[in-house]
């Protein structure tokens, strides 16, 4: 199986997003590109170790640097306005308490699959023997972010517009828009 095929940077070059949930659905789909490529590298076969090299980096890059800012949209900008705003036993309080509670099975899956690209970022003559390993990281992330992605996707994105009148709904997609800028240098010239 060859990696030629396979976009190892999803969204690149992708318009901005108008809304919050167009921005986490746009991430839902690079989560489901990259667990995918997990799921490729693992039954990868005759393959030069570039490539192996290559998709494990790619692989360790959205999760150690992306993903985390996903679930800062989720945990830092979606759930303190959903719990403000929802009484107890509300069913879309119950599903953003879920989606927070969820990140914790997701966090130890994810520092599992980003051990293995590490190792295959560096050693990619390894893959035949980690392969097993990775596949079950990334099966067990396609199950878990299963149940996540589908819960926010049927209950919490299409409720947003509900729940928030324009001015938050810009302010949220202020916040996420703003954890993705790169950030400013404190390093002054002088001149």
């Amino acid at each position: 199986m060859r990696f030629s095929r396979i976009d190892l940077n999803p969204g690149s070059g992708e318009p901005a997003a108008n809304s919050p949930q167009e921005l986490l659905l746009g991430c839902h789909a690079r989560i489901r590109h990259y667990i995918q490529l997990g799921r490729t590298l693992a039954s990868a076969r005759g393959v030069s170790e570039a490539e192996v090299a290559d998709a494990a980096a790619a692989i360790f890059r959205y999760f150690s640097l992306a993903l985390p800012m996903h679930e800062g949209d989720e945990n830092e900008t979606l759930y303190p306005r959903i719990c403000a705003s929802q009484p107890e036993g509300s069913l879309v309080l119950e599903a953003a308490e879920t989606m927070v509670e969820q990140h914790r099975a997701i966090n130890e899956l994810t520092a599992e699959l980003l051990a293995l690209c590490a190792t295959l970022d560096r050693t990619p003559n390894r893959l035949a023997q980690l392969a097993p390993n990775l596949d079950h990281v990334t099966r067990a992330m396609e199950q878990v972010f299963g149940a996540h992605l589908h819960l926010e996707e049927t209950v919490i994105f299409p409720a947003l517009a509900d729940l928030f009148p324009p001015e938050v709904i810009t302010e949220m997609l202020n916040e996420m828009n703003d954890r993705r800028r790169p950030p400013r240098s404190g390093l002054h010239l002088v001149q």
